[in-house]
């Protein structure tokens, strides 16, 4: 009964509403002394004086209304207000070449519309520095929340120098015509960004897995169960970065909360390991890696190293899910040895992993 009616449910999925702040994206090109950049960002959050450092989505910020209020009116009226306001925006970029402070110089705004409301939408500003130097360094005010740099060879963007995720504040390295990501720095940027994904970011992935944990503490099925995961996003992840499929975040992101309820619902109905469970697993790994997927479409993967950063992030993803079941093992193995481990801890917990995920699921399409 409760397979049918989550198939229903999930049939009846509808648009994905959000207010998820997104990481900035500085795409930099460098010719002949002078840097080129395309600073993608949500400019309604700077207007509204949001704090992205603090949160990463709107609703929860004390500005929510006056974002909303900006949200609603059009590209033209965003553009504008920018233009008015240009100056808080270029102080919240500081360029350092050659020891001394650089300015900027704003050429074009642009704010893409958006027809939903409820979405983010883009807004692009067009920046142009002349370099005192063969180099510099660019460092973005913390309030602007994590910034993604992305360094081409030229305009056409075709081919990446480097890819660099910085967090709030954090200076970037210096940046030439000469730059170019390491294998090192690459693997490690790529990784520090799956773990961070699952920890702290990932609270819905991190209720799956907690919600497979539960299902069942011995070795056998729960190795099983996390193998057919890790195989399943894994399929998915690879397939979407290289835009081989794709599914809309309106009908994933609900799916993720839904899968969710599902596999705790299950912990309390179902006492055994079937074959019904893996598969179920295995549609619900497919559909989180779609998630994972939105991550890297959001930052991009370094083009010169582009499998490298693909497997980096994917086993950064795979350590934090082991870091989880290695922790719910730790604080769970000696109490599920008792008679009331499971009326007092499994059962609980999972009733309340559900209620989490079926609010999560209903947040994400009518909200």
């Amino acid at each position: 009964m409760i397979r049918y009616l989550f198939f229903l449910l999930l049939i009846s999925s509808a648009p994905l509403y959000s207010h998820e702040i997104k990481p900035a994206i500085v795409d930099i090109t460098i010719l002949e002394g002078k840097a080129s950049i395309e600073f993608k960002l949500n400019a309604e959050t700077i207007l509204s004086e949001i704090d992205a450092s603090v949160y990463d989505d709107t609703n929860n910020s004390p500005q929510f209304q006056k974002y909303d209020e900006l949200r609603s009116l059009s590209a033209s009226e965003i553009e504008k207000l920018v233009l008015e306001d240009k100056f808080n925006f270029l102080n919240k970029i500081n360029i350092i070449s050659g020891g001394e402070d650089v300015g900027l110089v704003l050429n074009k705004v642009t704010t893409f519309e958006e027809e939903n409301s409820e979405l983010p939408r883009n807004t692009i500003l067009n920046l142009d520095l002349e370099l005192t130097d063969s180099s510099f360094s660019i460092q973005f005010n913390k309030k602007l929340g994590p910034v993604v740099i992305r360094q081409f060879e030229d305009s056409t963007k075709e081919t990446a120098l480097l890819t660099t995720y910085l967090q709030p504040g954090e200076k970037s390295p210096l940046l030439s015509n000469q730059s170019q990501s390491t294998a090192g720095n690459t693997i490690i940027e790529y990784l520090i960004l799956g773990i961070e994904h699952i920890v702290p970011k990932g609270l819905d992935h991190i209720l799956f897995i907690i919600g497979i944990f539960f299902y069942a503490l011995k070795f056998k099925p729960l190795l099983l169960q996390v193998t057919m995961f890790t195989v399943a996003h894994s399929i998915t992840l690879i397939l979407a970065s290289f835009n081989l499929i794709f599914i809309p975040a309106a009908i994933v992101e609900p799916l993720i909360a839904l899968s969710i309820s599902y596999v705790a619902i299950e912990n309390i109905f179902q006492k055994r390991s079937t074959l019904l469970r893996y598969l179920i697993i295995f549609i619900f790994g497919l559909i989180h890696g779609l998630g994972f997927a939105f991550v890297l479409g959001d930052i991009g993967l370094n083009t010169g190293q582009l499998v490298l950063s693909l497997i980096s992030f994917n086993i950064g993803v795979e350590i934090a899910q082991i870091a989880i079941i290695i922790l719910a093992s730790i604080i769970f193995i000696i109490p599920s040895r008792q008679s009331w481990y499971r009326a007092f801890l499994q059962i609980p917990i999972s009733v309340t992993i559900s209620m989490i995920g079926l609010y999560w699921f209903i947040e994400r399409i009518f909200f």
